[in-house]
């Protein structure tokens, strides 16, 4: 599965990778590998992206929507703010990294785990 190279890169706090990424830079490479989309990047931490509201800025190119297909955004809350995103592969499935898994992972986001903080389901529409 093409997923297979994407599984296992470390978490680097603002990584852009190759050889590590944060929840963004994950989520922006895929953007660009998959579908060919260069999307905003606002290069900052979590803290820094809490402050500056980045999520709801960030929201004037992508559609709520019902159901996630690939490529979609997954947005959550962590510690109530909207501070995590990850890749949707499905309506099952995510890939994400962050600070506790420490590498990137497939995982599934309708887990008690995830389903509770999710927000929302994203689709680009710029």
């Amino acid at each position: 599965m093409w997923t297979d190279g994407w599984i296992g890169i470390p978490y680097q706090e603002l990584g852009r990778g190759p050889e590590g990424y944060d929840c963004l830079g994950l989520f922006v490479a895929l953007q660009l590998a998959r579908h060919g989309r260069e999307i905003c990047d606002p290069l900052c931490t979590v803290a820094v992206a809490a402050r500056q509201k980045v999520a709801m800025e960030a929201r004037r190119d992508w559609q709520k929507v019902t159901h996630a297909d690939e490529g979609d955004a997954l947005l959550f809350k962590v510690r109530g703010l909207e501070l995590h995103v990850g890749y949707a592969l499905d309506q099952r499935l995510m890939l994400h990294t962050s600070q506790e898994t420490q590498e990137s992972i497939l995982e599934d986001y309708t887990t008690r785990k995830w389903g509770d903080r999710l927000e929302g389901v994203y689709r680009y529409a710029a």
